[in-house]
C-alpha cells in the first residue's frame, strides 16, 4: 500500500477495528434484546454475546499487531527500540483522549444518576489509569475502562519481547510469552476464586496480545513462511480448543480468554490480504463509513458508554413517550458522529507525523 508522507492507513485495519467497535457499541446499547423484542425474533437475543466475548479479543490482537508494525523498522535495522521515543509516542497515542472520555463520563453520570458521587481513591485510580487492577474500582466509572489498564501495561512490557525477537530471534520471543501466560494462568487457575483483574491480567493474556506482533513480524518480513503447513495445524489446535471452551460447559474461563484472542488469527490475516481489493474500491460508500468508524474506534470505545446514558436520559427526560424510541434509536447514530470528531480533535493531533511500513 503506497501512503502518502505524514499519513498512517491501512483501510483493513481500520475495518477490523470498526467490527470489534461496533461489537461493542452494539453490546451496550442492547441491540440484540431490543432487536428481539421489536421482530419477535429471540435469536438476536444472542447477538449481543459477540460483543461481550469476541470484540474486545479482537481489539487486543489488533493492537499487538500495530504496535509491532510501528516498530518493524527498527526490527529490519536489528537497532535497539528507543525506549524514551516509544513510551512518549504511546503515552501521547492512548492518554489525551482517555483523560477525556474519562471526563466525559463523569460529568454524564453526575447528571443521569441519581446523587452520584465519585470517591476520591476511585478518581485517582482511573486518573492514573490503575482501575483494572483493582477489584473495588474494576468498572465504576466508565465499564470499558478496564481494558486501557491491559492496554497501558501491554505497552509497558512489549519492549522485553521486543528485545528478544532482535537479540535472539521472532520464534524465542513468542515462547517467552507463552512460558509468562501459562505460568501466571497456572498460578491464578490454582489459586482458585479468581477475580476480575486476575483473569484479566496482563501477564495471562500476553502471549494472545504477542500473537498479533508474531503476525505483524512474519507479514511483513517473511510472509512467506505463514505458509507453511505447520501453521495451519496450529490453527486447527486453536479452532478445536475454541469450540470446545464456548460450547462445553467449563469452569475454564481464565484460559477460555486466551482463545478468543487467538481465533481471531486467521481472519484477520484473511482481511489483510485484501488491502489490494479494499484500495480499489476505497470510496465504496460502506468502506468509506467502516474505515471511518474503525479510524475513531478509540474514541467510540472510550466514549459510547456514558454517550448512551446521556441519549437515553435525554430521549426519556425531553421527549413525549410516543417518541422515545425514535430518539433513543436516532441517538444510536448520531454516537459514530460524535466520536468521529473526538477523533479528529482530541486524537489526530497526538498521532505521530510518520509513514507507515505497508502490511
Amino acid at each position: 500500500m503506497t501512503n502518502k508522507p505524514g499519513t498512517q492507513k491501512v483501510i483493513a485495519i481500520d475495518l477490523l477495528r470498526c467490527l470489534a467497535a461496533m461489537g461493542v457499541f452494539y453490546l451496550h446499547n442492547h441491540s440484540g434484546g431490543m432487536l428481539a423484542k421489536y421482530t419477535g425474533w429471540s435469536f438476536f437475543r444472542y447477538t449481543d454475546s459477540f460483543g461481550f466475548f469476541y470484540a474486545v479479543p479482537l481489539f487486543f490482537l489488533i493492537s499487538g499487531y500495530c504496535i509491532h508494525l510501528s516498530n518493524i523498522k527498527y526490527v529490519k535495522a536489528q537497532s535497539p527500540l528507543p525506549l524514551k521515543a516509544y513510551y512518549v509516542r504511546r503515552f501521547l497515542r492512548i492518554y489525551p483522549p482517555y483523560l477525556v472520555a474519562l471526563i466525559l463520563a463523569l460529568a454524564i453520570n453526575y447528571l443521569t444518576v441519581p446523587d452520584y458521587s465519585v470517591g476520591v481513591n476511585d478518581f485517582f485510580m482511573h486518573l492514573f489509569s490503575l482501575q483494572g487492577f483493582t477489584v473495588k474500582y474494576f468498572n465504576t466509572i466508565n465499564i470499558v475502562l478496564w481494558t486501557i489498564s491491559a492496554e497501558l501495561a501491554f505497552y509497558a512490557i512489549y519492549p522485553a519481547f521486543y528485545f528478544i525477537r532482535v537479540r535472539f530471534n521472532l520464534n524465542y520471543a513468542l515462547l517467552f510469552t507463552l512460558f509468562v501466560s501459562c505460568l501466571s494462568i497456572a498460578f491464578y487457575f490454582y489459586k482458585g476464586n479468581i477475580t476480575l483483574p486476575e483473569r484479566f491480567c496482563v501477564f495471562n493474556l500476553w502471549f494472545a496480545w504477542c500473537c498479533g506482533a508474531f503476525l505483524a513480524d512474519k507479514k511483513m518480513l517473511n510472509p512467506v513462511d505463514l505458509k507453511q503447513r505447520k501453521y495451519l495445524y496450529f490453527y486447527l489446535i486453536i479452532l478445536a480448543a475454541f469450540i470446545c471452551l464456548n460450547f462445553i460447559p467449563n469452569n475454564l474461563s481464565i484460559i477460555f480468554d486466551q482463545f478468543n484472542v487467538l481465533i481471531w488469527t486467521v481472519p484477520m490475516l484473511f482481511v489483510l490480504s485484501k488491502e489490494g481489493w479494499l484500495i480499489k474500491r476505497k470510496n465504496w460508500w460502506i468502506i468509506r463509513v467502516a474505515a471511518a468508524i474503525g479510524l475513531s474506534s478509540y474514541s467510540l470505545y472510550l466514549m459510547h458508554e456514558p454517550l448512551i446514558a446521556l441519549k437515553n436520559f435525554l430521549a426519556h427526560k425531553y421527549f413525549p413517550p410516543w417518541f422515545q424510541p425514535v430518539g433513543v434509536v436516532a441517538g444510536i447514530f448520531i454516537i459514530p458522529v460524535v466520536t468521529w470528531y473526538s477523533y479528529y480533535y482530541v486524537e489526530r493531533p497526538f498521532i505521530p507525523k510518520k509513514r507507515t511500513v505497508n502490511p
